[in-house]
C-alpha cells in the first residue's frame, strides 16, 4: 500500500495510451465534468464521450482555466497548448476504469460491494453511521453506482482508510463484469431485487440475479436477506423491534424505523456489522440512533432572498466535492457561500486537512466560509479574510442570520453531531403547511420578564417536561442552557435522557423519577425527585451498593395532596436522612391554587408550611438545600415564595397570571395550516361525517389539513372552534375529521394555499383554550408530535 499518486507515464502504461508531452507530472484527481471548479494542478481530465455529450468540445476552455493534463479518444489539436501533457486511448470509459482497477489493486483492506434494485444507497449511509467511529471510511458519494461513478468513488481510496463501501448499479447483462473489477469487494451485499432497472433484462428476475451477483466473485462472504435469522419482528410506536437468532442468543434491536423497506435495509446492516465482528449491543446501540438518508442535498428558499442546500448529514472529503459541484450547478451564476463543520474522521493532520480543504473552495470560488466546530476554527489562518468561524452550532445561530448573503446559494454542510439541519431550519423561507411555529426570541423575551422579577441570586428552573409543553423539549433546552438558566424540570426520566444525549449539560431534576432505577438515573446525571419513603429508600440503596447517588430533591406535601412528604411523616424522613451518604440539592414543594385570588390565604399557608418544613430539614443536614415552590405565577404574585430558586413553565410560552401580564409576554407558540380546498355547498347539505352542519342557505366551504389526530380535538367542531383566515374569523363547520376539518368562509375571499392560523397571536393559546373549555397548558401539549415545528427568532 501507498500513499503516491500515478505519474502520467504510469497512467498511460495502465491505459494502453500514448503519451505526449511531459510524463513526470502526478496525478491526484480525476476529473469529467468541465463546469467543475475544482481543478488542481495534479488534475487529469478525462473526455469522455456519449450520445449527448463529448469531452472533447472543453478542453480549449479547460486549459485555459490551468487543467494541463487530458485523457483523450479523438484528436486534439495541441500546437496551442504547448505545456499540455495528453494521454491518447482507444475508450475513454475503458480507460477511466482501467486506472480505478489499478489503485484498487494497491489497497488490502477490507471493501464491502453493494449491489441489488432497491436500498443500496441507504445501505451504505447506514452502514457508515454505524460504523464511522470506529472504522476510517472511503465510501461511494451520493448514488455514484454507475460506470462512471464506481471508477470516481474507487479513486478516492487512500492510506488512511481502513474500510470501502462501494455501491455498483447496472441496468443490463454485462455492465457487472467491469464494476466488480474495479471494487473487487472482499464482502458482498446483496439488497432488495425489484423491479428497478429492468428494462435490460426483459423482467427475468433469475438472470438479473445472477448478474448481479457477479459482483461478489472475489467476496469472502455474501449477506443477503437470508444472512440473519428473524425470529420475531414488532411495530412498537415508531421503530420496529426485531429479535434475531445469534450465536446461541436471541438478541433485540430497535429500529427507529415502521416501514418494511427500512426494515429491511437496517437488517441488513445488522447482518454486515456482525460478520464484521461487532457485538450485537454495540450494534443495537447505535442503530437506534440511525437517521433517514434522505436529508441530503435538500434545496430550498431561504430568508433574505438566499436559496439554502441542506447536506447537515455527513461531511468528508469526498461528499464536500459532490456537494460543491450540485451547488455550482444550482447557482447559475450567483454568488456562493458555505457553512461547513469540522469533518468527519478523515485519518489525516488538521493542519494538512484543512489546507486542503480551504484550497478546495478557492478553487470552487466558494466565499465567505462560515466554519463550525473548533477543529476548523483552530485552522482559520488557511481560509480566505472575511471567513467567518464558530465554536458550535449554538453560536452559529446566535450570530448568524445571513443577512449579509442576501441572493446567494449558500450549502450547508455539516457532520450529522453537530446538527446543522438546525440552522437550515432557521435560516429556511417557511413554507405553507400544518405547523407549529415555536418563536424562541419570544421564549427569552418571557424568561427575562420573570427573571426581571427576582431579586438578585435567586435562581431560576425551566419546566421542559411534556415535550417541552408541547414545543420541542430539546431546542428549548437548547436555548435556556445558553441562557444560563440553574435547572431543567422534566417529568419523566426518559425526557431527561433525550436531552442528555442531544448534548445538553444543564441540571436536570426528574420530578416523577419512578419505575427507572437509580442507576439509570445516575448514569445519566439525572436528579430524582424524593416524595415518599419508597423513593428515599430506592436512593439509600443505591449509595452503598454503589458508593454514590445522584444528588436527590425532597418533595414536601403542603396541602396540594399528590406527591410528596406529609407534615407528619417529615420526624421519619428526617430519621432516614441522618448520616445518609446522600446530598441533598433542594427542598420544594407545589402550590395548588396560587394563580386565583381567592385561594391567597391557602397560598400564604402552603409557602409558611413549607419553610417550617424546610427548615426542620435544614437542621438536620447541616447545610442548607436549595428551597423552592413558586411556579410562573407564584413567581409573579408571591413574591414571598421566591426563596432561592422559582420554576417557570407556562410562563415561558407566554400566559401570564392575569390579562395583564399576559399582554407582557409574547406569545411563543404559533399553529398554522392552509386551505386546501374550497367549495361550494348547496343549501340543504351537511357537512362531514354525521352530515351535520345543515343550512338553510349555500355557503362557500374550506378544508383545512388538521384534525383531531394533530390535536384539533373533536370538542371543537360544529362551530365551537375558530381560526383566522386572511384576518378574518372563520367557524367549524361539521365534525373535525381525524386529519381534516371544514370551516365556513362564505364572506372570507380565501383560496388554496392561503394560511390559516390556528392560534397565534389571534386567536390566542387562550383563546383556543377557551374554546376547547380547558386550560392552555392541555391545550398546547395537546398538539401532535407529527406536526411540524419550525423553531424561529422574532
Amino acid at each position: 500500500m501507498t500513499a503516491e499518486r500515478p505519474t502520467l507515464r504510469t497512467i498511460a502504461s495502465i491505459t494502453g495510451g500514448t503519451l505526449s508531452g511531459p510524463g513526470d507530472r502526478r496525478i491526484d484527481q480525476l476529473s469529467i465534468d468541465s463546469r467543475n471548479t475544482d481543478h488542481g494542478s495534479g488534475t487529469l481530465f478525462i473526455a469522455l464521450k456519449g450520445p449527448r455529450h463529448n469531452g472533447h468540445r472543453y478542453i480549449g476552455t479547460l486549459y485555459a482555466k490551468g487543467i494541463r493534463q487530458f485523457l483523450v479518444s479523438d484528436p486534439v489539436d495541441a500546437t496551442s497548448m504547448p505545456d499540455a501533457s495528453i494521454v491518447a486511448v482507444a475508450d475513454t470509459l475503458q480507460a477511466l476504469q482501467d486506472i480505478a482497477a489499478w489503485h484498487r489493486s494497491r489497497y488490502t483492506i477490507p471493501v464491502i460491494g453493494i449491489t441489488g434494485s432497491n436500498g443500496k444507497t441507504i445501505v451504505k449511509e447506514w452502514l457508515f453511521q454505524l460504523l464511522r467511529g470506529e472504522e476510517r471510511i472511503v465510501r461511494s458519494p451520493g448514488s455514484w453506482n454507475s460506470q462512471v461513478g464506481v471508477p470516481l468513488s474507487v479513486w478516492q481510496l487512500g492510506p488512511e482508510h481502513t474500510l470501502g463501501i462501494f455501491e455498483a448499479g447496472i441496468s443490463k447483462p454485462g455492465e457487472m463484469k467491469a464494476l466488480a473489477h474495479i471494487i473487487r469487494p472482499t464482502i458482498g451485499v446483496l439488497t432488495h431485487l425489484g423491479d428497478a432497472h429492468d428494462e435490460g433484462f426483459n423482467g427475468d428476475r433469475a438472470l438479473k440475479e445472477a448478474e448481479k451477483r457477479l459482483l461478489f466473485r472475489e467476496a469472502h462472504t455474501v449477506i443477503d436477506d437470508r444472512s440473519l435469522q428473524v425470529i420475531t419482528e414488532e411495530v412498537r410506536g415508531d421503530g420496529t423491534v426485531v429479535v434475531i437468532r445469534h450465536e446461541g442468543e436471541e438478541p433485540a434491536f430497535t429500529i427507529p424505523f415502521t416501514d418494511r423497506a427500512s426494515v429491511a435495509n437496517a437488517c441488513t446492516c445488522i447482518a454486515t456489522c456482525l460478520h464484521l465482528g461487532y457485538r450485537p449491543s454495540w450494534i443495537a446501540e447505535r442503530l437506534a440512533k440511525l437517521t433517514p438518508v434522505n436529508m441530503r442535498l435538500r434545496t430550498m428558499q431561504g430568508r433574505h432572498g438566499t436559496t439554502l442546500i441542506d447536506d447537515s448529514y455527513s461531511n468528508d472529503r469526498s461528499s464536500l466535492a459532490v456537494a460543491l459541484e450540485h451547488q455550482l450547478r444550482t447557482a447559475h451564476g450567483r454568488p456562493r457561500a458555505i457553512v461547513l463543520s469540522d469533518l468527519a474522521e478523515s485519518g489525516l493532520p488538521d493542519q494538512r486537512l484543512y489546507s486542503e480543504v480551504a484550497a478546495m473552495l478557492a478553487r470552487a470560488g466558494v466565499e465567505p466560509v462560515i466554519g463550525v466546530g473548533h477543529a476548523i476554527s483552530a485552522q482559520r489562518a488557511a481560509f480566505p479574510d472575511g471567513s467567518r468561524f464558530h465554536p458550535n452550532t449554538e453560536t452559529l445561530l446566535a450570530n448568524e442570520d445571513l443577512h449579509d448573503l442576501g441572493g446567494a446559494v449558500i450549502l450547508v454542510k455539516g457532520a450529522r453531531e453537530f446538527g446543522l439541519e438546525r440552522a437550515v431550519e432557521r435560516w429556511q423561507q417557511h413554507v405553507h403547511g400544518t405547523e407549529l411555529q415555536v418563536d424562541l426570541e419570544a421564549l427569552r423575551h418571557n424568561l427575562n420578564h420573570y427573571r426581571g422579577l427576582l431579586r438578585p441570586g435567586t435562581r431560576t428552573m425551566a419546566m421542559v417536561k411534556a415535550f417541552g409543553y408541547g414545543s420541542g423539549a430539546v431546542e428549548l433546552a437548547r436555548l435556556l442552557q445558553h441562557e444560563q438558566v440553574h435547572y431543567l424540570g422534566v417529568a419523566y426520566a426518559d425526557e431527561g435522557i433525550e436531552l442528555r444525549q442531544h448534548g445538553i449539560t444543564t441540571p436536570i431534576l426528574v420530578m416523577n423519577p419512578e419505575p427507572v432505577a437509580m442507576e439509570t438515573l445516575h448514569r445519566f446525571d439525572l436528579e430524582p425527585e424524593v416524595y415518599d419513603e419508597t423513593s428515599l429508600k430506592a436512593v439509600l440503596d443505591h449509595a452503598r451498593d454503589a458508593g454514590s447517588a445522584p444528588p436527590i430533591h425532597i418533595k414536601l406535601d403542603t396541602g396540594m395532596h399528590r406527591l410528596g412528604f406529609q407534615p407528619f411523616e417529615v420526624g421519619a424522613l428526617l430519621d432516614a436522612l441522618k448520616g445518609a451518604p446522600i446530598r441533598v440539592a433542594s427542598v420544594l414543594s407545589h402550590l395548588a391554587a396560587s394563580e386565583d385570588p381567592r385561594q391567597d390565604a391557602f397560598t400564604r399557608a402552603q409557602i409558611a408550611r413549607f419553610a417550617e418544613m424546610a427548615d426542620r430539614i435544614e437542621e438536620v443536614l447541616g447545610y442548607r438545600p436549595l428551597r423552592h415552590v413558586a411556579n410562573s405565577a407564584a413567581t409573579s404574585r408571591f413574591p414571598e415564595a421566591h426563596f432561592d430558586m422559582v420554576r417557570i413553565g407556562i410562563g415561558l410560552h407566554g400566559i401570564g397570571c392575569t390579562a395583564a401580564e399576559t399582554a407582557r409576554l409574547l406569545p411563543v407558540a404559533t399553529l398554522r395550516t392552509v386551505v386546501a380546498q374550497v367549495r361550494e355547498v348547496p343549501a340543504g347539505d351537511g357537512i362531514g361525517y354525521g352530515r351535520n352542519g345543515i343550512s338553510d342557505h349555500a355557503r362557500r366551504i374550506a378544508t383545512l389539513p388538521i384534525g383531531y389526530a394533530d390535536g384539533f380535538l373533536r370538542r371543537l367542531g360544529n362551530g365551537a372552534g375558530r381560526v383566522r383566515i386572511n384576518g378574518k374569523e372563520a367557524r367549524t363547520v361539521g365534525n373535525i375529521c381525524m386529519d381534516m376539518c371544514m370551516v365556513d368562509v362564505t364572506d372570507i375571499p380565501c383560496s388554496p394555499g392561503d394560511e390559516v392560523i390556528v392560534f397565534g397571536d389571534s386567536p390566542s393559546l387562550a383563546d383556543y383554550a377557551a374554546d376547547l373549555d380547558t386550560i392552555p397548558y392541555e391545550a398546547l401539549t395537546s398538539i401532535a408530535q407529527r406536526v411540524k415545528r419550525v423553531y424561529v427568532r422574532g
